[in-house]
């Protein structure tokens, strides 16, 4: 059996005394230690610092160019009649074209195209007896004189009294400087992003830094008042008056005042 011998006072003293001040030494350098990484994740945390704002800006314009297409169609028991009447049909189309728009009228037309018509049985299923053929043709007017475009949709419906199968299309509005636009609102909405980042900056011990990163959202050019959007942008064709709105996505770096 191993016997210990119990320290005297004066030893129990000084071990008392030593383990104070080692105590004392840790809790010391803990504190450093705590103020050492607290100041660096400070400093790394406003390193990292930013702010990511939308910027938004709009404009309106109005079409400068407009289209208008129209389809004529004939159902005829033969190739030769169907020919004829589709022709007649035509002839009808541009006199028309010639009367509302003269010599502004700048129309183009497609070849005929024929599809033969086959007899359907009971049951929708085709009995392959010819009862004649669909013949159709295609016109497009087109015009910087959006006013005009209008008309000759509005009026060409009426050769449909005169007996001409026509499928008047709505006509479509265009703005040909388009490109010019987008520029002026990618500017126009970062800076109302960086507007923004200084707003939410205000009044909170940070100030706004450098720009980081931007990107640029799809264009949406609707009609005035429209709340429309899509994915991959819109662009509304129905209107003369059109809205383009851009909207940018901003990060800029932030630093305490």
């Amino acid at each position: 059996m191993r016997i210990r011998n119990l320290p005297t006072g004066r030893q129990a003293g000084a071990t008392t005394l030593g383990l104070l001040l080692l105590g004392l030494a840790l809790a010391i350098g803990l504190v450093v230690a705590a103020a050492v990484v607290g100041s660096s994740l400070e400093r790394i945390k406003l390193a990292g610092d930013k702010i990511t704002v939308k910027g938004y800006a709009e404009e309106k314009v109005v079409s400068d160019a407009g289209t208008w297409r129209a389809t004529v169609t004939v159902r005829a028991a033969d190739l030769q009649s169907g020919y004829r009447k589709l022709e007649d049909d035509s002839a009808r189309v541009l006199k028309l074209l010639q009367t509302v728009a003269g010599d502004a009228a700048s129309v183009s037309t497609s070849p005929i195209n024929a599809r033969p018509q086959y007899e359907i049985g009971p049951g929708g299923v085709q009995t392959g007896r010819l009862t004649g053929y669909e013949l159709d043709r295609n016109f497009e007017m087109s015009s910087s004189d959006v006013a005009l475009i209008g008309k000759v949709a509005a009026q060409a419906s009426s050769l449909i009294s005169e007996g001409v199968n026509i499928n008047s299309w709505p006509p479509q509005y265009f703005y040909n400087d388009l490109n010019a636009v987008k520029v002026r609102l990618i500017g126009a909405a970062t800076r109302d992003a960086q507007q923004r980042a200084e707003q939410f900056a205000s009044g909170s011990g940070v100030t706004v830094g450098a720009l980081r990163s931007a990107s640029q959202g799809v264009f949406q050019i609707t009609r005035p008042n429209s709340t429309e959007t899509a994915d991959y942008g819109s662009y509304d064709t129905a209107t003369v008056e059109k809205v383009v709105k851009a909207v940018v996505t901003v990060e800029y770096a932030v630093a305490r005042e």
